[in-house]
């Protein structure tokens, strides 16, 4: 239902009642390509400051409110659109709506919560700056639009947001934010007159006003483009954008489908032949970027130093191969179905409902455009793909950026060898030969092993897990990422097909087949359309019980592993917990790296890996879950007769002594020369099965979030940090409390000093029973939004019948919660957060030692 007021704001109202969840979304069509030179970053700020307080609610109170009732508020900034949403409990939509309302209409733009959060985004900014593949993207979108607004980074630039004062903020928010250039959409569990009725008193006094909107066209491209930039990296990165027209072209069908073919999904043509058979990239992917005006046709890639020249040449083949022969119908039907059932699973959530509808109503300009746009994707060809190919992929009209280890000699890249490379890869191909949602339950096979099912069909999708003790409690110092690698070779070989013909086969069906590996556990998902069961079901299984470890997949897996334990010394926030656990837990198998060493993965045999995984598939070991448009009855005729033949000896998990707590203050500290500082604050917590594990995530709720006590503290008063996260892991073994924070060096003392007062005032004071309140209610609210996805369900339904809290525990969850009281609070407070006996790990410049 569309409906506009007379105001001119269009409303798209999509009511759905399977489950008690509503979305609230508010589109501005207004996005970073509407500002000036000088505005740059405006929008964005926008953003930050529409939570910042309004005539009704002061700083911190909008995501408080919205907490308080169970549900997460957020917003994002792209080129052509601006958009707050909210998600909450369905008894609670008119409160949340009138929050959305007070947001988006009553923001004060105070001039000093302007300057406290120009701070913030200054640290946004820095966080950007110290990812590489941030970077080179937007190097690659300043290169490709010399005139158009796009080439601007979306978050502005450091000298505009500090320049921005009230007067600007207040001009460009009188000039976009009318009701007349927004939609607002509903989507879930409520009543659609009564929410006509709501929204007509809320935003029906906004003023409408003419818009006028002058974005400065981006000239033809007539000759390649190309950078080449050295950073502080582990990896070489390569991006390359072609351009192509924007959203409401009839080529948009064939392009997105080209990107698909050449560059998503793991039988892809990048992933096959560039990763996997030639081994010159870790990465690779292609995207059909179609905004509002011309787009981008994106290639993005990692690689190990040195294979720079070498990807270049392999990703212009395969582009010379689809120009030269069009795709196969098998890969056109397999892109087909998985953009279609991409919609299908966006559908799942309401959230998701919403986003889908606003995109269409507000940036598409009509929600038929949907309904086009999927009768266009059922009409190509392959001979439209290899058109579109032709028209699109050409040197001369592309932009190539290379980012290289500054510690590495420079690749002798430049254009005219670029071109040359390409125009090769061309000359080969030339001269080349021509039913209703049930209660789950649990059942026990014959040899022991439990499954639990449910039948859910609101959509015709469903998820398997299967769940076995591991991780890291079975790991050791000499086999540390056994696991992991493992879980990752799971779906990639069995005596009846090769990796690539399982990648092929699930990407066919639409479906995923991937292994997971973590602290306690190691296991298979999938996903898949309902209408693939059977077919999905037998390769599931069949990676499960047949894994052959192909020597071939496992130096891949090797190889790839290796590069991203390198990579992630890129990544400050990713070395600064591995240090804490480490320091956390010196004697206990918690202190491992999830990935291994590089020295354990490399030692890895074929034998050792299979005999690894045979002593954890027992069936008194193993639980399998299925949520999802099943018949149960059916499907538990099937496992038996598939996994009751399973056998095994007796299976022990390991135990482990008492992790001891701190005597003092202990510090560990790393140099990275970066922009930021990066801190954990931990404390020794409980376990999975301990009483105290419900008030410890109370504790963690109220003192995290947006209306969480450090946020308001450090970030909105303090202007301390983009990112400040607490939050509390209960594990089989002793988990932890922390707190982290990315901050910059010089502040660190007082970042530290305020994580302090703010974890001494919750010891101190008892929490107030309206936040108590408030906070579980939270709790409650964003329990219910994760549940809402089959996958989510099947995953609590395994893991915690594995852990021995019982398949239902999910249900009895909000029970525990509820019951929390004030005192129990401050009780696990003051006896796990000993202020002076706890781990602090800090990554940050040698500079700021001495600052």
């Amino acid at each position: 239902m569309i409906h506009t007021l007379d105001n001119g704001l269009t409303v798209v109202l999509k009511p759905t009642h399977a489950a008690q969840v509503v979305a609230l979304q508010f589109w501005v069509r207004a996005g970073s390509a509407d500002e000036s030179e000088t505005e740059a970053g405006l929008a964005h700020f926008h953003e930050h400051m529409l939570f910042k307080g309004t005539e009704n609610r002061g700083v911190g109170e909008i995501a408080r409110d919205i907490e308080g009732v169970g549900g997460n508020i957020n917003a994002w900034t792209s080129f052509d659109q601006t958009v707050y949403h909210i998600t909450a409990p369905s008894d609670y939509y008119k409160e949340s709506l009138e929050i959305l309302a007070d947001a988006v209409c009553h923001s004060t733009f105070d001039a000093q919560e302007m300057e406290n959060e120009a701070e913030v985004i200054l640290e946004e900014i820095k966080q950007g700056l110290d990812s590489p593949g941030q970077q080179c993207s937007q190097k690659l979108f300043s290169l490709a639009f010399s005139e158009h607004p796009y080439h601007r980074p979306i978050i502005g630039y450091e000298k505009t947001v500090k320049g921005f004062n009230r007067d600007d903020m207040l001009a460009f928010y009188q000039k976009w934010y009318v009701p007349n250039n927004a939609v607002l959409v509903l989507a879930g569990d409520f009543d659609d007159q009564a929410a006509i009725e709501q929204v007509q008193a809320l935003f029906g006094p906004m003023e409408q006003k003419p818009v006028e909107r002058a974005r400065t066209p981006e000239p033809p491209q007539e000759a390649l483009r190309f950078e080449l930039a050295q950073g502080d990296t582990q990896e070489s990165h390569i991006r390359i954008g072609m351009p192509i027209p924007g959203l409401r072209d009839e080529d948009l069908y064939a392009l997105d489908m080209l990107a698909l073919i050449l560059g998503q999904g793991d039988s892809c043509r990048f992933d096959r032949v560039i990763q996997r058979q030639k081994q010159v990239v870790n990465y690779i992917g292609s995207h059909a970027y179609s905004p509002i005006d011309q787009g981008l046709f994106l290639i993005s890639a990692t690689l190990a130093p040195g294979q720079e020249e070498a990807a270049l040449d392999a990703i212009f083949e395969e582009i010379a191969k689809i120009q030269h022969q069009p795709p196969s119908r098998q890969e056109v039907e397999k892109a087909r179905t998985l953009i279609e059932s991409d919609a299908v699973y966006q559908r799942e959530t309401v959230q998701g409902l919403a986003k889908t509808v606003g995109f269409y109503q507000a940036v598409a300009g009509d929600l038929s455009f949907e309904e086009k746009f999927y009768r266009g994707i059922a009409k190509v060809t392959p001979k439209d793909i290899q058109e579109v190919a032709k028209k699109y992929l050409q040197p001369q009209r592309s932009s190539v950026v290379l980012m290289t280890p500054e510690t590495k000699d420079a690749p002798a890249l430049d254009k005219q060898k670029v071109e040359e490379l390409f125009n090769a890869a061309i000359q080969v191909q030339q001269d080349a030969p021509k039913r209703l949602e049930s209660v789950a339950q649990q059942f026990t096979l014959s040899n022991g092993i439990r499954v639990i099912l449910k039948e859910n069909t609101h959509a015709p999708v469903f998820s398997i897990r299967t769940a076995l003790e591991g991780g890291l409690r079975f790991e050791n110092d000499e086999n540390n990422g056994i696991g992991h690698i493992i879980a990752r070779l799971l779906s990639q070989g069995t005596p009846f097909h090769s990796a690539e013909e399982i990648a092929y086969k699930t990407d066919r069906m639409a479906g995923t087949i991937a292994g997971f590996s973590g602290r306690n556990s190691i296991g298979l998902q999938g996903d898949f359309l309902s209408r693939n069961l059977e077919e999905g079901l037998k390769l599931f299984f069949e990676c499960l019980l047949h894994p052959t470890f192909p020597e071939k997949e496992i130096a891949l897996q090797k190889r790839l592993i290796q590069q991203e334990l390198l990579a992630m010394e890129d990544h400050s926030a990713s070395i600064s917990f591995k240090q804490f656990s480490k320091t956390i837990f010196p004697d206990h198998p918690y202190r491992y790296s999830i990935q291994g060493t590089k020295e354990n993965v490399a030692s890895f045999t074929q034998e050792q890996l299979q005999s690894f995984y045979k002593s954890l598939l027992h069936p008194k070991n193993l639980v399998i879950s299925i949520v999802g448009d099943i018949n149960s009855v059916e499907i538990l005729q099937y496992i038996e007769a598939i996994m009751g033949h399973l056998q095994g000896d007796d299976f022990t998990s390991p135990t482990f002594d008492p992790v001891v707590a701190p005597t003092d203050i202990q510090v560990a500290t790393k140099y990275k020369e970066k922009e930021q500082a990066h801190l954990v604050m931990g404390f020794l917590g409980t376990t999975m099965y301990h009483p105290d594990r419900f008030p410890m995530e109370v504790l963690s709720s109220i003192l995290s979030g947006q209306g969480g006590r450090l946020f308001v503290r450090l970030r909105d008063q303090m202007s301390l940090a983009y990112s400040i996260s607490p939050f509390s892991l209960e594990l089989i073994d002793t988990g932890y409390f922390a707190v982290y924070i990315g901050t910059s060096p010089n502040k660190i003392e007082q970042a530290t000093e305020g994580i302090l007062s703010e974890l001494q005032r919750i010891r101190e004071e008892p929490v107030p029973t309206e936040e108590l309140e408030r906070t579980k209610r939270y709790l409650l609210g964003s329990y219910a939004i994760s549940l809402q996805r089959n996958s989510s369900q099947a995953f609590s339904y395994a893991l915690n019948e594995l852990y021995g809290l019982g398949y239902n525990y999910l249900a009895d969850y909000p029970k525990k919660l509820k019951e929390v009281t004030a005192e129990q609070v401050q009780d696990v407070a003051r006896r796990y957060l000993t202020l002076d006996r706890y781990t602090l790990s800090i990554v940050q410049p040698k500079e700021a030692e001495s600052a």
